[in-house]
């Protein structure tokens, strides 16, 4: 009785608390990949890596949020049937993550490994809260600063291309 009680815009609130209660008890653990790895490269005395490697998180979690937004814009014109899942999408992302280390790292002036192993583990450790947001709705331009991973939104990315465009480097991403 209580579901047949409550209205359409009640219900729609009702799930959307629901679905946030869930991404609240189940965000993603951290990438154990990653962790091994960075235990072997980290050197907090290197300020200067660190800072590289803050910006590094936070243009791919943006390019990566982009893309998980324009997936979900495919997924809606798919039938049910065949839209991409969480799993599925997150293959998909990592894949990407290959695709973007090389002109990410020489546009950054870090390392390919690093670009590649921080690409994964924002996919690793955020694909889940960044599908949930595109679900509901939410406006994903400000997801990465939502989970603290950089200072910059989509427009502060958006500047900074547009910026290493006009100083002549190439527009690879």
């Amino acid at each position: 009785a209580f579901w047949f009680a409550m209205s359409h815009c009640s219900m729609r609130v009702f799930l959307s608390l629901i679905l946030v209660l869930c991404r609240c008890a189940h965000s993603e653990v951290p990438d154990d990949e990653y962790q091994e790895w960075v235990s072997k490269v980290y050197d907090a005395n290197d300020k200067a890596s660190i800072e590289r490697g803050k910006a590094l998180g936070c243009v791919l979690c943006n390019l990566l949020t982009k893309t998980v937004l324009d997936t979900h814009k495919l997924n809606k014109k798919k039938p049910m049937h065949e839209r991409f899942d969480q799993d599925q999408t997150q293959e998909v992302l990592i894949d990407f993550c290959s695709d973007l280390a090389s002109p990410v790292s020489r546009h950054m002036d870090v390392i390919e490994e690093d670009a590649l192993m921080v690409c994964r583990r924002v996919v690793k450790e955020n694909i889940g809260d960044m599908m949930d947001a595109v679900s509901l709705g939410e406006d994903v331009k400000e997801f990465c600063s939502e989970q603290e991973l950089c200072d910059l939104s989509f427009q502060g990315i958006e500047k900074m291309q547009k910026m290493m465009v006009e100083l002549g480097m190439k527009e690879e991403l």
